[in-house]
């Protein structure tokens, strides 16, 4: 909870100068930071300085719109961890499509429902145009991560940026390695551990990125762009769930029976809560920045 002014000495109450959001944001760590300036001896009056400058640049950013609502930061990391879910269970789902159904089974769909779309190829689709949304997005965030981490001499968020590209290094690694010898309980066994411990770093590396975004200012620009990828991440998202409803409904229609659809009903559930909850933190965000500018 930050300090109230009235109860600071001099010149920590000129916080009070700052953006309300700005302070609650900040306020505690800015007032600490003071404080051990002033006992260490620091003229009060280039504090001062310091403090009403810092205050006018707050104001300005704020106007610009480079302030983050926090419902919209929250939305972007929703869309982040639901896509995660989501590419993993596209991922599982799409490598056994690739052998079912067989041959016969697609044939017999193909000449039944020829504008049923291949949701194996849809799904593939919707993993490389996710990534690389996801991957233009990391630039920029990246980089704004980096100046203000740097700035406000954050070492912290500089490790957690380290977190991704290390697991990914560390499990490809360990893959070429399970890879090879032969298929004996034990070998399976590590292979089986060795892909929950990948699922594992896939979380702690969302996570570091989710704790990012929550504790970072970035730019308008930045903001734009995640934005935007967030918004193509939950069309994929979309597509892709629509093109496996529609798959699976034509396989049963096709085989005349209904036989074996829990795996596909499960699968279709993690979709559609994954892309829900996408969907609607999108929504959600962008009704209260409406509401915001039309406020201002």
């Amino acid at each position: 909870m930050t300090a109230r002014p009235d109860s600071s000495p001099w010149p920590a109450r000129l916080l009070a100068a700052y953006p309300p959001a700005w302070r609650a944001r900040y306020g505690d760590e800015l007032d600490v930071l003071v404080r051990d300036l002033r006992r260490d001896g620091r003229n009060p009056v280039l504090m001062a300085v310091d403090l009403i400058r810092g205050a006018a640049a707050a104001w300005c950013r704020t106007r610009r719109g480079s302030a983050m609502p926090e419902r919209s930061r929250n939305a972007l990391i929703t869309v982040l961890w639901s896509w995660v879910a989501y590419a993993a269970m596209a991922a599982w789902f799409g490598h056994d499509l690739g052998i079912y159904p067989n041959r016969t089974a697609a044939r017999q769909i193909a000449v039944a429902h020829p504008v049923v779309p291949d949701a194996y190829h849809v799904l593939y689709a919707v993993g490389i145009v996710g990534l690389a949304a996801t991957a233009i997005a990391a630039v920029p965030f990246a980089i704004d991560a980096g100046r203000y981490a740097r700035a406000h001499h954050r070492n912290r968020t500089f490790a957690l940026m380290a977190v991704p590209p290390v697991v990914a290094g560390v499990w490809l690694g360990g893959v070429q390695l399970v890879n090879h010898g032969s298929a004996t309980t034990a070998h399976l066994t590590i292979s089986v551990l060795w892909l929950l411990l990948g699922l594992a770093g896939i979380a702690a590396s969302t996570q570091a990125v989710a704790r990012i975004v929550k504790t970072t200012e970035f730019t308008a620009t930045t903001w734009r762009i995640g934005s935007g990828a967030a918004a193509a991440v939950t069309a994929t998202m979309l597509v892709g769930t629509g093109a496996t409803i529609v798959w699976g409904l034509a396989f049963r229609a096709g085989q005349g029976h209904t036989a074996g659809a829990s795996g596909w009903l499960v699968v279709i559930a993690i979709f559609a809560v994954t892309t829900g909850r996408a969907a609607l933190a999108l929504i959600g965000s962008r009704r209260t920045a409406s509401q915001e500018a039309a406020a201002a």
